[in-house]
């Protein structure tokens, strides 16, 4: 059965165990978890051979910037700052879905004369995924 995309939740804290907090006016969320396939093949095969090694997952957020979102929002724009610890929650039906320790490598805001202030942020995976 397909989900209504405005039931996703992504929250953050700065501790595994939380507490994690909702981020606020996002509009648009993406995870993507890749794997490094190492080919594998012999000389006598007749198709590609792969083992998979590394596994990586990132995040893309955005929405509108809410510097008032001192949980969400400036919470992942100061571990950023800081190099500092910060653990994400991608919950597509809002209650479950994965947890992982990330790195924020991106923290843009932007506006246009005719348009509203908005907010991307990108995230890197550090360690394992796990479920929640």
């Amino acid at each position: 059965m397909a989900m209504s995309g405005k039931g996703l939740r992504v929250k953050v804290a700065t501790a595994s165990n939380g507490p994690f907090n909702e981020v606020q006016d996002l509009n648009e969320a993406s995870m993507s978890m890749e794997g490094d396939n190492q080919d594998i093949t012999t000389f006598s095969s007749d198709f590609i051979k792969r083992l998979q090694g590394l596994k990586d997952v990132s995040y893309s957020l955005s929405g509108f910037y809410k510097p008032s979102d001192t949980n969400g929002q400036v919470a992942i724009k100061n571990a950023f700052l800081n190099d500092t610890a910060l653990y994400v929650q991608f919950l597509p039906d809002g209650t479950t879905g994965f947890q992982q320790e990330v790195k924020v490598s991106s923290f843009e805001v932007s506006a246009s004369a005719d348009g509203v202030v908005e907010v991307s942020i990108e995230f890197e995976g550090s360690g394992a995924i796990t479920s929640v």
